[in-house]
């Protein structure tokens, strides 16, 4: 037995450092909100800046970038483009088409605070930081490591 312990000690500091690492990006609303499910299409539509309604309420797309390991997430996952392309698409729905380009916003606190004022926001958060929310609904996992 007491060589087990070493060993079991070793095992459960290397499962915690995997545990910690893990992480799960989600999509959240406001725990009131009408939205109740998105599926990739349509929250890829939602990114892209184009009109996206839930019973006749056009939804806000809040751009998470409070963590620079969210961009390559946010471009490869939800809206399936480089930046480049991202930022050309934005620009013609916008110049052409009258769409309103997504939010940007660079601080997680700033970014809960706008979530919970607007009942039509949508954003991405990691689920560490919205798991245990009262005023946050998650809709759907987009990714996960």
């Amino acid at each position: 037995m007491k060589r087990r312990a070493p060993q079991l000690v070793i095992l459960l500091c290397l499962w915690a450092q995997v545990y910690a690492a893990s992480h799960t990006l989600v999509l959240v609303v406001r725990a009131d909100s009408k939205v109740t499910a998105l599926d990739s299409l349509t929250v890829r539509k939602l990114f892209l800046g184009l009109p996206v309604l839930i019973d006749g309420t056009p939804l806000h797309p809040l751009r998470n970038r409070s963590d620079s390991q969210l961009d390559p997430i946010f471009l490869q996952q939800i809206v399936a483009m480089s930046q480049s392309a991202y930022d050309r698409q934005i620009l013609i729905g916008v110049n052409r088409q009258g769409w309103l380009r997504p939010v940007e916003v660079n601080s997680g606190s700033r970014l809960i605070e706008t979530l919970y004022a607007d009942p039509s926001a949508v954003t991405f958060m990691w689920l560490q930081d919205v798991a245990h929310n009262p005023k946050v609904r998650v809709i759907r996992e987009l990714w996960s490591d």
